[in-house]
């Protein structure tokens, strides 16, 4: 049986190897490529002997039948079965090989010039090319080429050994070497193809190979996933029927507990609504797990107050920390921006964390750490860490601990039994909504775990579309009191702009003493901590608050602005509490700050010219003066002053088409101090100023027409 299959095998083998070949041969025929041959040698003989056309054209017109012959066998073979013997094809090939080679030996005998050893030799070399040009036709299967060279040479070899003269022996014996040569080669040449239509074989085979497998394998992949999924519905439909008499449970339960039981009763009740609790968790998890949605959650445009979701959290938990004699402390820093994220989400992630803390934690304190930064890429985070004291995690389960239902060791479960899915769910959370969370821990040095959420971004405060300009207030002394660095920032750029001055306070109680002491026109706070600033002793200063969608309006103060709000809102804001009347600090060192631009002005000029005119005219000077801050920029470090105040007195003309006095002023002065030959450090600062200047003028035009950026 062996011997057989191995028969089989290898006939099988020798049967594709010649099928190769064949295919090879047919590939490779040219039939046409003996004309340019036969016709030289044909030209010869008539040459040589005239009278000899009629029988000297035999040849080439028996060579046109064995093409056209050739051209059916060529299409008979691309029009096969292809379960058709390959070997008839290749003794269908050799025979025509064969007639074609008689063919030419036939014109060798008519074309053969005795006694003129020119024609001879000219015949010999138009042979030997005819047979390499066979050669490469026929390579890939020596019987072929055998039949087509002996039929072809031999007859041309005999005729030159007949003729006696010692250059036609050598001659004879030159075109047997050649055929023989490349006999020789056709079999070096079969064998390279042999490996290469094993190769392709096996690349062939290796291919539909790995199509099965991959076919099997997305068969068991969504064979695997749809019973995922009817697990998953079979697991969320169970959860979802359980909750009805849970719920029922509950809600009993705490009936009872209200009633008038005894002592004994009551804890009865109480450990029947502790079981209730952690099973309506325990639920809520296992339905967060079977969802099998991967999508990233659409981040939270307004997001929540970070530390406002702390706090919450940890007024919740106290209790249970103080149950266990633990001190569960809070720190949270200032000025964080929001997170991108639901407020319940949040709250829901840390509870689970911090409820793990306490209750993996026997002794010491549970420490919950708040503040933000940027990572690697730049984006802004927000950085919630949850410390405890307790146990620690083993080495062997920090991999493993965020997987769903992960085995514990013994000692390890024996001592915190659980499901095993709390952590699980809160990593589905974080990273839903693009957050990353993590643990760090050693045994018997506590645990750390961390989360960091995407944190709101920065948002680009536009008006309304169609909404009228608003003519910013100028000149006024501001007091800010925004722990938001980012809501701090973007008041400022706003405001100081057009020449309002704008304190800040950090704290409080700071925020108390500069009101106090400083005649502020307007006090900007963040709505959270407006009551608190109202109530303070001898407070008369009017208040504007900033409030987020989610927060609720404060009493204490005179204006209300929700957060974010475009250049327009915050102008209306401060001008309805303020009046058109600015005013100054009293404090002697603050300078009243020149508006970098007149903005009642601009305003007069947009009613008379119209807005798209006014725009027309603003994008024209901007560019032109960007030209020559870039131009005075470049003089300026090269001091070349005579040229420097050229561009100062262009500098001063455009501006002072536009009113705009403070740029106009820097602009003269350098212009009037390099006139005067001042040092090369006063003509310097000179520059600078009026550098200073054009960026202030052009953010404040940005400000005032956001058109102007487009």
């Amino acid at each position: 049986m062996i011997t057989e299959g191995a028969e089989n095998q290898t006939l099988s083998r020798e049967k594709t190897l010649l099928s190769g070949r064949i295919a090879i041969l047919h590939a490779l025929s040219r039939y046409t490529l003996f004309l340019p041959f036969a016709s030289l040698c044909l030209a010869v003989s008539v040459l040589e002997r005239p009278a000899s056309f009629s029988i000297a054209v035999v040849p080439l017109i028996l060579l046109l039948g064995a093409t056209f012959f050739s051209g059916r066998l060529k299409r008979g073979y691309e029009e096969r079965r292809p379960d058709e013997d390959p070997a008839l094809w290749a003794r269908r090939y050799t025979i025509l090989s064969g007639v074609t080679g008689a063919i030419w030996g036939l014109g060798a005998l008519v074309w053969f010039v005795p006694k003129s050893f020119p024609a001879e030799a000219y015949l010999v070399l138009a042979f030997l090319g005819v047979s390499a040009v066979e050669f490469v036709a026929r390579a890939a299967h020596r019987p072929a080429y055998l039949a087509h060279a002996a039929g072809s040479l031999l007859p041309l070899a005999l005729l030159l050994v007949h003729e006696g003269g010692i250059y036609q022996m050598l001659s004879a014996i030159l075109v047997l070497f050649f055929g023989g040569t490349l006999y020789n080669y056709s079999g070096r040449v079969a064998e390279l193809l042999d490996e290469s239509i094993l190769l392709r074989q096996h690349n062939a085979e290796l291919i539909q190979h790995l199509s099965a497998e991959k076919r099997a394998a997305e068969a068991v992949r969504d064979a695997a996933q749809a019973s995922e999924r009817a697990k998953s519905a079979f697991i969320s439909n169970i959860s979802h029927e359980l909750r009805t008499p849970l719920n029922a449970i509950l809600g009993m339960a705490q009936l009872l507990e209200r009633s008038e039981l005894t002592k004994a009763q009551r804890d009865h009740v109480k450990v029947l609504l502790e079981g209730s609790r952690g099973l309506k968790t325990l639920l809520d998890d296992v339905i967060a797990l079977s969802q099998q949605n991967s999508e990233l959650i659409p981040l939270s445009e307004d997001g929540c107050d970070a530390g406002q979701a702390l706090r919450t959290v940890a007024r919740l938990l106290q209790p249970n920390a103080w149950e266990k004699r633990l001190r569960l402390s809070v720190n949270i820093a200032q000025g964080l921006p929001r997170v991108a994220a639901d407020p319940r989400l949040v709250r829901r992630v840390l509870l689970k964390l911090v409820g793990n803390a306490i209750k993996f934690t026997e002794r010491g304190n549970i420490e919950i750490m708040l503040d933000s930064a940027a990572d690697e890429s730049g984006v802004q985070r927000v950085r919630f860490v949850v410390a405890d004291t307790g146990p620690g995690i083993p080495s062997n389960l920090l991999n493993t601990i965020f997987d769903p239902f992960t085995k514990e060791d013994d000692s390890y479960a024996t001592r915190h039994v659980g499901a095993g899915v709390g952590l699980a769910v809160a990593k589905r959370l974080v990273e839903s909504i693009g957050g990353s969370i993590g643990v760090e821990s050693e045994p018997g040095m506590g645990a750390k775990f961390w989360i960091n959420f995407p944190a709101v971004k920065t948002p680009v405060m536009e008006d309304t579309p169609g909404e009228d300009h608003v003519t910013p207030p100028s000149g006024l002394s501001l007091l800010a009191y925004l722990p938001d660095a980012t809501m701090r920032s973007a008041v400022e750029r706003l405001l100081v702009p057009f020449g309002n001055t704008v304190s800040t306070a950090e704290t409080l109680a700071q925020a108390v003493t500069m009101s106090a002491r400083g005649d502020y026109a307007l006090i900007i706070a963040a709505a959270a901590n407006v009551d608190a600033f109202a109530a303070a002793p001898g407070q008369r200063t009017p208040i504007l608050a900033l409030a987020t969608t989610d927060e609720r309006s404060p009493n204490g103060a005179d204006a209300l602005l929700r957060w974010p709000a475009g250049p327009n809102a915050l102008f209306s804001a401060v001008v309805s509490i303020t009046g058109d009347g600015p005013k100054q600090a009293d404090s002697v060192n603050e300078e009243h700050i020149e508006a970098a631009i007149d903005a009642k002005a601009i305003s007069e000029l947009e009613k008379s010219l119209g807005f798209k005119t006014l725009i027309d005219i603003l994008q024209s000077y901007m560019h032109t003066a960007d030209e020559l801050a870039a131009a005075l920029a470049t003089t300026s470090d090269k001091e070349e002053w005579n040229q420097a105040a050229r561009l100062a007195q262009d500098f001063a003309g455009a501006a002072g088409g536009l009113g705009l006095t403070a740029l106009t002023s820097a602009a003269r002065l350098l212009a009037q101090s390099a006139r005067d030959g001042a040092d090369g450090r006063a003509l310097s600062t000179a520059a600078d100023s009026v550098l200073s200047e054009h960026s202030r003028v052009r953010e404040a035009l940005r400000r005032l027409y956001p058109d102007l950026a487009a």
